[in-house]
């Protein structure tokens, strides 16, 4: 078998698997059809995939991924999180994260390396999409779920007075990451969504050098870290991070300097007909940008310039 023989054979794969989940959703949108059930944030991905599988363009510029809103909890929704890979479901399994404002993040965890279990142990035939099948496991067992989840995370500890968590400081944290460079429109895409996800403040700026800063509660911005670090780069580091212990939301909010809204920004001196992510930075905008911020200081930092002051971080 040739080159191009190969080709076209994991071609065709792809065009199959994304024609799968395609299908799927548009099942998935009948069954779950009540207002705000079944959600896409970005209904252009849908355009997308349809244009590749017509032979109508060759890039793929996202992945397809939708999220629940279930009454799972009492006078609660919770949310669950789907993210499909491209070659979702004959060869790659599904990213299936529950989120909740009544589950901590640390049980989060938990409950979606029990779906990643359950995906391993219980779906056998993975030829066909199997979505439906971990949502409706989900639906019936979640009450046990929390039950096992939270056990396991209460074990290790004496229950005595580490019950009372409501006295535990708030830590609020905001990390300023480096890559070398950031092109990748899903990996792009990942960063905006786990930010959003976690509810954390800041920006990304892709190109070369790529910049991310993210701000809000420490276990949110940790977790954002663990979840962008394993994706492919040539170099990423945190390159400083600022922390302040709180008592409540209220003196997080005061120590934010973003909007409440994760964004990406560009920097750049836009040119016509030009791709955004090989525009150089323009130092001075993001200066300016910083300036606004009041994040002056963090030049220093980033750059190295010597005429940046140290700050707090209030």
């Amino acid at each position: 078998m040739d080159n191009d023989d190969e080709q076209e054979i994991q071609k065709r794969l792809l065009k199959n698997s994304l024609q799968k989940q395609l299908d799927e959703f548009q099942m998935l949108s009948a069954i779950f059809c009540n207002a705000g059930e079944l959600q896409v944030d970005d209904y252009s991905c849908i355009d997308n995939l349809d244009s590749y599988i017509n032979g109508e363009t060759d890039r793929l510029n996202t992945k397809l991924d939708y999220r629940f809103d279930l009454p799972l909890l009492q006078d609660q929704k919770v949310q669950i999180l789907v993210e499909l890979p491209h070659l979702y479901p004959a060869l790659e399994i599904p990213r299936i994260v529950i989120r909740s404002s009544g589950i901590p993040r640390d049980q989060e965890r938990m409950l979606t390396s029990k779906i990643e279990q359950y995906i391993e142990e219980e779906v056998v035939e993975r030829d066909e999409p199997y979505v439906y099948q971990v949502i409706g496991w989900i639906q019936d067992n979640f009450t046990e779920l929390l039950q096992t989840t939270g056990e396991k995370k209460e074990h290790p500890t004496v229950p005595s007075k580490r019950s009372d968590t409501a006295n535990e400081p708030i830590v609020f944290e905001r990390l300023w990451i480096y890559s070398h460079h950031l092109k990748s429109k899903t990996k792009r895409q990942t960063i905006i969504k786990t930010a959003r996800d976690l509810k954390l403040s800041g920006f990304s700026r892709p190109g070369k050098p790529a910049i991310i800063c993210v701000e809000g509660q420490q276990s949110d911005t940790q977790e954002f870290w663990r979840t962008i670090k394993p994706l492919k780069w040539q170099k990423i580091q945190i390159k400083f991070n600022e922390t302040e212990t709180v008592s409540d939301e209220k003196e997080m909010a005061a120590l934010r300097h973003f909007e409440s809204v994760f964004r990406e920004e560009l920097f750049c001196e836009m040119d016509e007909d030009s791709d955004t992510e090989d525009q150089p930075m323009s130092m001075s905008l993001f200066m300016k940008f910083l300036e606004k911020h009041s994040c002056g200081y963090i030049k220093k930092e980033l750059f190295g310039f010597q005429n940046a002051s140290e700050a707090p971080i209030s």
